[in-house]
């Protein structure tokens, strides 16, 4: 994978600010020409994710289902489950710091028309790896902070309250309502800041600022444009749940047949024909699952590069070319 040829070029950006159909049809050309590097890419994240929930599985729900079937202890879930959240979250958030940054750097470049490499994409990311990680966490306690702290005050106390075996409290009951009300203005509020965000990675990649310096900048970026952004990722999003949705009917109907075949055959699950029927599901499904990630996540990180570029270009005019490094100007 390190060693793959350089993707074609397909030559440079627009040196003028582009439309909203100019700016959908450079994504999805970067996206045609440079797919085998960015499906490279997200394989990082894809393994490293299927790995963690196989930790997570093995740690939190094995001891679980090894009391069947008896009833599982919500005393012992909290305490299993709650080590396991602690410890792969922050594996998840470096991960996905290192593969924001590689992806955001090999679609910036190849907006540039400058061919690049795997091997080069996550060098650039692990050289200034800390910078991204906190970078990242930054942005998330920024945008989601009101959302977790209102989740934290809606489960905290219901999980007490099942340890203990008792009735929740009817003021809490009563709560719910105004909790649930608090929770979307909180999404909403998320989603706002997050477009507010959505330049710090570009502009910390191009320009070397650090994470502060970049989240202030893509507030710059941003100003008098979160309505075209928001409308560039939704369209990005609406077609990848699209996607999902006829991907998944797909592979219900032929899982379908293969089920209705195996009961003309009268094949039994637990025979090694069946074992092998399971197998091969499992394989397809993970495969469709992870080509769809991997692709959702590209089109979004190139989304950010062609964004970022068309919005220096309204704010500051006609950019000098990249230098060698591929920084802009």
């Amino acid at each position: 994978m390190n060693e793959s040829a350089y993707p074609t070029p397909i030559g440079q950006t627009h040196p003028y600010p582009m439309t909203f159909g100019q700016i959908l049809d450079r994504i999805f050309r970067l996206m045609r020409s440079q797919l085998k590097l960015f499906i490279a890419v997200s394989t990082v994240p894809a393994v490293a994710m299927v790995l963690m929930m196989a930790l997570f599985f093995a740690i939190a729900f094995i001891p679980i289902f090894s009391q069947l079937p008896k009833q599982p202890n919500p005393e012992q879930m909290i305490r299993l489950f709650l080590p396991s959240m602690f410890f792969i979250m922050p594996l998840s958030l470096v991960v996905f710091a290192l593969y924001l940054a590689a992806s955001i750097h090999a679609a910036m470049q190849a907006n540039m028309g400058i061919p690049i490499s795997f091997r080069e994409a996550y060098g650039t990311a692990w050289k200034r790896g800390w910078r991204y990680l906190w970078l990242l966490f930054l942005s998330y306690i920024i945008a989601f902070l009101p959302m977790l702290v209102i989740e934290l005050v809606m489960i905290v106390p219901m999980a007490l309250f099942a340890v203990d075996k008792t009735s929740p409290v009817t003021a809490l009951v009563y709560m719910i309502p105004l909790e649930m009300l608090l929770f979307f203005a909180a999404i909403v509020y998320g989603v706002i800041m997050a477009i507010r965000l959505s330049l710090a990675f570009p502009a910390s990649l191009a320009e070397g600022l650090t994470a502060w310096a970049a989240i202030k900048r893509s507030g710059q970026l941003t100003q008098g444009a979160k309505g075209r952004i928001f409308l560039v990722l939704l369209v990005i999003y609406a077609l990848g749940y699209a996607a999902e949705m006829v991907g998944g009917m797909v592979l219900m109907a032929v899982f379908g047949i293969g089920a209705l075949a195996a009961m003309a055959l009268h094949v039994q699950l637990a025979s090694v024909a069946g074992i092998i029927g399971i197998v091969l599901a499992s394989l397809c499904f993970a495969a469709f699952l992870y080509l769809w990630m991997a692709l959702l996540w590209a089109a979004f990180s190139t989304a950010f590069a062609v964004l970022y570029h068309d919005q220096r270009l309204r704010k500051e005019g006609l950019l000098r070319a990249p230098s060698q490094a591929g920084e802009l100007a």
